[in-house]
């Protein structure tokens, strides 16, 4: 008994990751091959929930896509950002900014502050 409310106590007392809403512009970009790609904005007003090492969008407003658990990473200019793959998709969590791509499209939500 005395370990269940010690681990009761454990974990309702561990701080928890406060999620956050961020308002974004997002982009659709779409290679095409050797030409220049595709670009256009869909919105300027996206939603993005960031709970910390992983983030929640729909490019649709209709369907929601949420990252896989972000990692660390070190680019070469010494920037650390949050990423992670998960099949043929890239999600990266940059300073103001959310990005899915994979090796033909992608979507960015940029210029994001927080929702009030």
């Amino acid at each position: 008994m005395k370990s269940l409310i010690l681990a009761a106590l454990v974990v309702f007392t561990l701080p928890a990751s406060a999620a956050q809403m961020f308002k974004c512009s997002l982009t659709h970009i779409l290679d095409r091959g050797g030409s220049e790609p595709s670009v256009e904005i869909l919105s300027r007003d996206a939603a993005v929930l960031d709970n910390g090492n992983a983030f929640t969008f729909s490019t649709d407003s209709k369907n929601r896509i949420t990252s896989p658990e972000l990692k660390p990473v070190k680019y070469e200019d010494g920037e650390t950002v949050l990423a992670a793959k998960q099949k043929d998709l890239l999600f990266v969590k940059l300073k103001n900014s959310y990005v899915l791509r994979n090796e033909s499209e992608g979507y960015v939500f940029g210029e994001c502050v927080p929702d009030k």
